[in-house]
């Protein structure tokens, strides 16, 4: 009885779309150096440092990453200023509401 009392809630509910996480991109890159970091130091001999303190060391070195491409990939730079040139400015725009009102 309560599998079916389980299955109608199931079948009556409203399907939610799943939240999506937030892009982020230096997570992302740190992510990828702290797993490449660690397979090269963890499977040398010698003395290991603690895992948190590689994965520090991965954004840091993400965002610093980051930072720079925006400062020399030409690519990036391109990309951010055409994105500067294709948002709108909210205080430059000047609206005269009382010729609207008019007619």
């Amino acid at each position: 009885m309560a599998a079916l009392n389980s299955a109608r809630l199931a079948m009556s509910a409203p399907d939610k779309p799943a939240a999506q996480p937030t892009h982020d991109p230096i997570e992302e890159l740190a992510k990828t150096l702290y797993v490449n970091l660690c397979s090269r130091i963890y499977s040398a001999g010698g003395e290991k440092p603690q895992p948190k303190a590689v994965a520090q060391l991965s954004f840091k070195l993400a965002e610093t990453f980051i930072a720079a491409n925006l400062e020399f990939n030409p690519t990036a730079i391109a990309a951010r200023e055409a994105k500067n040139k294709a948002s709108v400015k909210l205080d430059s725009v000047q609206i005269d509401f009382g010729a609207t009102g008019s007619g």
